[in-house]
């Protein structure tokens, strides 16, 4: 429902952030069912994104900011100034954008989502102190998960923090039936072949595994160079639309995600959510609040070649893959999005 803003009208609460992506939609038509809301894009670009990452269908109430900075400044503080609404939530501190509609909004409304983690965020120098300024004329703070919440008490944030679980919500299947299996081979990652992703690591170890397979699915600028270092037994399928990703997922074994930074990982709830075990750094962000050792995967240190062998060779082994399954299709994630959805709806 993109409509002209008429501002008398009342909103619970007022999202903004920069851009439509498929797992922000989808959160925010579940809120939309008992609360009335409006999310304003600000129309930043994102790079190295594929269409199939904006796609979904929006049930609630958008705008678009049209224009130059100046234009979409000016607009915003319309809406804050003549608009009526209960709560303010911002998508990050990063943009001129935010900070202005923080500041130009009552401080008990304001609310801010973080998505960054005390792993790759500073909290030293000016930079500590910019974040320091942005927080205090903010009341909440919603924290994606554990590492979110240790970033935000280390700025010496004073007001209210909801840990929501989540950055958005995943296409959510049925929950995985347990299948026992005596052969595990096929590795998968999916994600964005770009520098951060330390995809050349995961190639690299693979080379020295002839007898398991890895599949790497997505794109990006690294395309051709990694293809160029890797083994036979590395398949690349290029981009996979999200609907048809299930399918991708329940035809391998082990989702590996090796990231140098990760801010959350919405692609690990993908894959628990389709059955398999997982293998993560321990620079993704959702590793503390959803992974726990041993029991639905493996977190090692980040570029620890060594450990990251031992958990391949664990995870290999039948008598402890069959238990991480086993375990893995009794979580109820039904139960992880509806912790996100009522972080923004049970606010009073």
């Amino acid at each position: 429902m993109k409509n002209k803003i008429h501002m008398k009208q009342y909103y619970d609460l007022i999202f903004i952030t920069n851009l439509p992506s498929f797992y922000k939609i989808k959160l925010y038509n579940e809120i939309a069912l008992q609360k009335k809301i409006l999310v304003i894009y600000t129309g930043d670009t994102a790079k190295e994104r594929n269409k199939n990452f904006f796609n979904g269908t929006p049930n609630f109430r958008y705008y678009y900011l049209q224009g130059n900075i100046i234009k979409k400044i000016y607009f915003t503080i319309q809406i804050l100034l003549k608009l009526n609404y209960n709560h303010l939530v911002l998508g990050g501190w990063d943009s001129l954008i935010m900070w202005i509609a923080n500041f130009f909004s009552s401080k008990r409304k304001n609310g801010v989502i973080i998505e960054s983690t005390c792993y790759e965020s500073s909290t030293k120098g000016l930079k500590y102190i910019i974040k320091q300024i942005f927080l205090s004329h903010t009341s909440i703070a919603f924290t994606c998960g554990s590492p979110h919440s240790r970033l935000i008490k280390k700025l010496k944030f004073k007001g209210k923090i909801i840990e929501t679980g989540g950055v958005g919500l995943i296409n959510c299947q049925k929950r995985p039936h347990y299948i026992h299996k005596n052969t595990i081979k096929n590795f998968l990652y999916v994600g964005r072949l770009v520098d951060v992703k330390n995809i050349e690591f995961l190639i690299q170890e693979f080379n020295q595994f002839p007898e398991s397979n890895l599949t790497i699915v997505g794109e990006g600028k690294l395309e051709s160079y990694l293809k160029s270092i890797s083994n036979n037994n590395i398949t690349f399928l290029g981009h996979i639309n999200n609907e048809e990703l299930p399918n991708i997922y329940k035809t391998h074994d082990v989702f590996i995600l090796p990231s140098l930074s990760e801010t959350w990982g919405l692609v690990v709830e993908e894959a628990l959510n389709n059955g398999l075990p997982v293998i993560v750094s321990n620079r993704v962000g959702c590793h503390e609040n959803l992974i726990k050792e041993n029991y639905n995967g493996f977190v090692y240190a980040v570029n620890d070649h060594d450990m990251f062998k031992k958990y391949i060779k664990q995870i290999t082994k039948p008598e402890i893959y069959n238990r991480l399954v086993y375990n893995i299709s009794n979580i109820d994630f039904q139960q992880q999005a509806y912790k996100q959805i009522s972080s923004f709806v049970n606010l009073s």
